[in-house]
């Protein structure tokens, strides 16, 4: 817990957002259940050392979501763009990194969760956390990400409607004489 602590905080000072800070974090359980999944595929108990590859596979989708939204955020406060083409350009950019990073990763640790040697049976728990973790977080990730980046660009857009509505009502009513003419509140 010590750990998401720190994660968290050093992610809100890099990024500026708690919104899109509280996205990121979200999406470590993700990589969670699949994980889990991976491990009831493959036919092994969750262990304890399955417990240290899922703290390792929290680091790798919370470094995936950083550079997806880092790119985003380029692409939409130092460029311009609107959110919707800040996000579509950041998916189309940031894809084949996250998915280069991704495979290279799985695939690397394929050999080490279908070895059947005793000295690296205790690994295997490790790498099957990690490996279908990622898989699954990464596909998750790609797929909610830019969707939540969107919900809560619609809630920000809202708060700032209800904001300009809030003052536009506070304002005072001026009343203005018309030349025959009854007065009239502007």
């Amino acid at each position: 817990s010590m750990a998401i602590v720190i994660m968290f905080t050093i992610l809100l000072f890099q990024m500026k957002s708690f919104a899109e800070v509280s996205l990121v974090m979200m999406l470590i359980p993700m990589g969670f259940m699949g994980s889990i999944i991976g491990h009831y595929i493959v036919g092994i108990p969750v262990s304890f050392i399955s417990f240290l590859g899922s703290i390792a596979l929290a680091g790798i989708i919370v470094n995936d979501s950083v550079v997806f939204i880092d790119k985003y955020n380029k692409l939409y406060k130092q460029e311009g763009l609107s959110v919707e083409e800040a996000i579509y350009q950041a998916g189309i950019q940031r894809f084949r990194p996250i998915i280069m990073t991704t495979l290279t990763t799985a695939i690397g640790l394929a050999p080490l969760i279908f070895q059947k040697s005793t000295g690296g049976q205790f690994l295997i728990p490790m790498a099957v956390s990690v490996a279908f973790g990622l898989l699954f977080g990464t596909t998750i990730t790609l797929l909610m990400l830019p969707s939540a980046l969107l919900i809560i660009d619609d809630f920000k857009k809202m708060r700032d409607r209800r904001k300009t509505a809030r003052t536009v009502r506070n304002l005072p009513m001026l009343s203005v004489e018309m030349p025959d003419r009854k007065k009239v509140l502007v």
